[in-house]
């Protein structure tokens, strides 16, 4: 039985990579092997995810509630004034440190044949670990990443994921840009696809039960929406309400815009409806465990992202055949969208252009069907990753 060791950031909400990291995790279950599991943050009450994942794995927090909601809280701060990212950066070198010291001797003591991180900004203690083939996952873009300050740090990222025996992009689009930007790497670097669950994606966006009143009433009213955590400095949520809000004055659209999820921007987000005069017309559902329901019923799907890696978000989208649009960001959703056979897109924080794309949507009479393309071209992710691990190959 082969022993696998997954390393990922939270199991909170979240968004793509948590989401991931459970499909994985019990799929390799599923299949026979015996899985581990690591986290780098526990944040408490909000580890929702730890209920998704089979009981007979094994869940180790490696920073304690009281660090991990410290770090986040100064993470949060640090957006709004830069000098708090002094004290955020020295907690986590310092924490990682002490966490790491204790944790190498004992992992190479249950003698894991692979281990695998989940996020490119984990630290890479884990590859002093000897004996097991050890695999990283970067889930966002690599070149965006070192736009501005951070392009004086290239070669102690380069330093960090050469240790790993493979790097893992989530999509062919990054692989490229890895390629470019670090022509230099000597290890292995393929492109798996993140797993999707077509079964429960479909049997929970027929779920209705959990719903309040009011929530099945909106729910049955006329809508676009979008998915994700409200952080400005990725999702771009502004772009989106922005052109809503063009879309309700020039326009009259009857529909409304639900957006799901949570995060450190949100009352920023939820002034500028209020500014805008559009709370009526604008709902904040906050993080939902369920949110593809509320996909399948909605006119359109919208990712308005800066960002992204490959966002399963949208693929998801189009598994239940809702006509999406995206901003065409670096990486992902061109490769997903097929250059715009299968949803429109836009240029990165263009108002107009998404608003012209969302009426373009709500115009059309016929949906194009895209749930067997998807299966077609993205159901093989955890195939992939399996082919790899069982590979004698570390190099």
């Amino acid at each position: 039985m082969k022993k696998i060791l997954f390393y990922t950031t939270f199991l909170t909400q979240g968004g793509g990579i948590e989401v991931v990291t459970v499909r994985y995790i019990n799929k390799f279950i599923e299949n026979g092997y015996k899985v581990d599991l690591y986290i780098d943050y526990d944040m408490g009450e909000e580890n929702i995810r730890e209920k998704e994942i089979d009981k007979r794995v094994k869940i180790t927090y490696l920073k304690s509630e009281k660090i991990s909601k410290l770090i986040y809280k100064l993470r949060t701060l640090g957006k709004e004034k830069k000098i708090y990212n002094i004290f955020l950066y020295i907690l986590i070198l310092v924490s990682d440190f002490i966490v790491w010291k204790k944790e190498i001797k004992k992992i190479e003591r249950e003698n894991y044949d692979a281990t695998i991180s989940f996020f490119q900004f984990l630290p890479s203690y884990i590859t002093k670990v000897k004996g097991p083939k050890h695999m990283i996952f970067l889930h966002g873009s690599v070149k965006q990443y070192f736009e501005g300050i951070r392009k004086y740090f290239k070669n102690s990222f380069f330093n960090k994921i050469n240790r790993f025996n493979y790097i893992c992009t989530v999509s062919e689009e990054m692989r490229v840009q890895l390629k470019e930007i670090f022509p230099n790497l000597t290890n292995k670097q393929v492109t798996i696809y993140n797993p999707i669950d077509f079964e429960i994606i479909e049997t929970k966006a027929c779920e209705k039960e959990d719903l309040t009143s009011d929530e099945e009433k909106l729910l049955n009213s006329s809508y676009i929406c979008s998915v994700g955590r409200l952080d400005e400095g990725q999702k771009d949520f502004n772009t989106l309400i922005n052109a809503y809000a063009n879309l309700k004055n020039e326009n009259k659209i009857d529909e409304k815009l639900i957006l799901v999820g949570d995060g450190p921007d949100r009352e920023k987000l939820e002034s500028l409806v209020k500014k805008l005069n559009l709370e009526n017309e604008i709902i904040f559902l906050g993080k939902k465990s369920n949110p593809y329901v509320w996909m399948k019923n909605s006119k359109a799907f919208i990712l308005s992202s800066k960002y992204e890696g490959l966002p399963t978000v949208l693929i998801e989208a189009l598994i239940l055949d809702v006509p999406s649009i995206s901003s065409n960001c670096l990486t992902g959703p061109v490769e997903i969208f097929e250059n715009g056979k299968y949803g429109e897109l836009f240029n990165i924080g263009k108002i107009k252009e998404l608003k012209e794309k969302i009426l373009i949507i709500l115009n059309k009479i016929e949906k194009t069907k895209t749930k067997d393309y998807i299966e077609k071209k993205f159901g093989s992710g955890f195939e992939t990753l399996e082919k790899v691990l069982e590979s004698g190959d570390k190099r």
